[in-house]
């Protein structure tokens, strides 16, 4: 359990269409940082819900800085020119849970992300 399983699972989420089409419903769930922590524990990635946080507020901090600095990643460019993608909504957990973003506060209300 550590703060690099957690990264390791957003990266498989960022690298698998079907991982984010569950994520998605994750997010969706009344206690969505639990959900989305026990997606993970079934998909063989074992943390907390509050490493999962940590991270996520990492991720969060990092975009916030790159984008005070007007730095934009590829993905993050896409959603702003074209919408979420699932690197966005990763990037709302980590910003994604990455795979798919705006700003924090704009995907989580449109995810419905309650943390």
């Amino acid at each position: 359990m550590s703060l690099e399983t957690v990264q390791q699972f957003l990266q498989s989420v960022s690298d698998d269409p079907a991982l984010q089409q569950e994520l998605t419903q994750s997010l969706q769930a009344d206690n969505d940082r639990e959900a989305v922590t026990q997606l993970a524990a079934k998909h063989g990635y074992t943390f907390s819900s509050d490493e999962l946080w940590v991270e996520v507020q990492k991720r969060q901090s990092d975009f916030e800085a790159r984008q005070a600095a007007g730095e934009l990643t590829d993905e993050e460019l896409e959603a702003v020119a074209g919408g979420i993608t699932p690197t966005a909504v990763l990037g709302a957990i980590s910003a994604a849970l990455s795979a798919g973003f705006m700003t924090a506060p704009a995907l989580g209300s449109a995810l419905n992300i309650k943390w």
